[in-house]
């Protein structure tokens, strides 16, 4: 009677009863099942290229079952000159001996009559004295990958010329912003004292309505110049810091469209880069053009305030709205570029931007740029 605390001990393990393993029909049905169950394209072909196996994968993308595949080529099934370079491919492997290893090559969908990519890698296939009588392949199915990577690489260039475009449209703003102010600005003063002085003189005379008039209008084309100045290049920065000068952007511009803005601004002087202050003010600009252009909105709010470690700006109007998705779809092409801009002025500071919208909901334009390390405001 042995202990039920300490069970006799059985004896050597007896070796588990295989019989499938006995049995080859067993085995080429069980290897059959698994490639069967892979996703990715698997196959045996000898050494003029035809198929001698292949798995489910393979008939499916080619249409046809497993038994039709075996004993054609690709030639059977794709463009001429893509199988041909199937075949000089393989052909390389087996006369070399040596494996080619995760390359990817284009791929033709025979049912669909489209295109894609392959990750393929083929190894020859010896026999037991190591003679090669063909070879096994196995390819991958990437052409959603390939897509993601044009995507990005679309975008990459799409950020590039953004850029480009934002340094050479500051560059371009500078130089007519000197020009109206050392040129145009300087000889409309000019022409102003001379008015002044000549209707002074004739004043002590005769009336001079017409000189009194051209001296009106003298004084609007210098404040209209001093106006296109300040837009072009935002100085104010450099004299009252951001905060004041995107207050008096917004006032400037409520002035002149008859647009009710309010402010809610606090002092985020030189918590951001020089950079990143000018792009900042041209985003707020930029958004409330948009506003009087195409919103109809009859007000609209301005946020600017230090957030913890990022400085906030928010631009909410009351207007028509729009539908975002098709404007990033590119419906509106216009649109969809200066949005492209702003975002890309956001992007290039290490920020973000957000558009909220819908037809009839107005428009919330959200922008938060990081404060750079070591900056503390004023």
């Amino acid at each position: 009677m042995s202990d039920l605390n300490h069970p006799a001990h059985p004896g050597p393990a007896a070796a588990p009863h295989r019989p499938e393993a006995e049995d080859p029909g067993s085995e080429r049905r069980l290897l059959r099942t698994v490639i069967d169950i892979v996703p990715d394209y698997i196959y045996v072909k000898d050494r003029q290229s035809r198929f001698v196996v292949n798995n489910a994968a393979v008939a499916q993308n080619l249409g046809v079952t497993s038994e039709q595949v075996n004993g054609k080529s690709d030639f059977d099934f794709f463009p001429e000159a893509l199988a041909r370079q199937y075949f000089e491919d393989e052909q390389r492997v087996m006369a070399s001996g040596t494996p080619l290893i995760s390359r990817e090559e284009p791929n033709y969908y025979p049912l669909t009559g489209t295109w894609g990519w392959h990750l393929t890698t083929t190894v020859p296939l010896r026999n037991l004295e190591g003679e090669v009588i063909g070879l096994v392949g196995v390819s991958r199915d990437i052409s959603s990958h390939k897509k993601m990577e044009e995507a990005v690489r679309e975008s990459l260039v799409h950020q590039k010329f953004a850029r480009q475009l934002i340094d050479s449209q500051e560059l371009e703003r500078k130089r007519i912003a000197a020009e109206l102010h050392d040129h145009l600005g300087q000889k409309l003063l000019l022409v102003k004292n001379h008015m002044l002085l000549a209707s002074r003189a004739a004043h002590q005379g005769e009336p001079a309505v017409d000189l009194d008039e051209a001296l009106a209008l003298v004084t609007e084309s210098l404040q209209d110049v001093r106006e296109i100045s300040h837009s072009l290049r935002p100085h104010l920065i450099d004299e009252l810091g951001l905060s004041k000068s995107v207050e008096s952007m917004v006032r400037r511009l409520a002035r002149g469209s008859g647009l009710a803005a309010t402010t809610d601004i606090e002092p985020v002087d030189r918590l951001l880069s020089k950079d990143a202050e000018i792009n900042l003010y041209r985003i707020a600009q930029e958004s409330l053009n948009n506003v009087v252009k195409h919103s109809g909105a009859k007000e609209a709010t301005v946020v600017l305030r230090r957030m913890g470690h990022s400085v906030l700006l928010r631009v909410v109007d009351g207007g028509c709205g729009f539908d975002v998705d098709a404007l990033t779809r590119g419906a509106e092409r216009h649109a969809s570029f200066g949005l492209m801009i702003m975002a890309e002025r956001a992007n290039m500071m290490g920020g973000e931007l957000e558009l909220k919208s819908g037809p009839g909901l107005g428009t919330t334009l959200t922008v938060i740029l990081p404060i750079e390390e070591g900056r503390h405001g004023i």
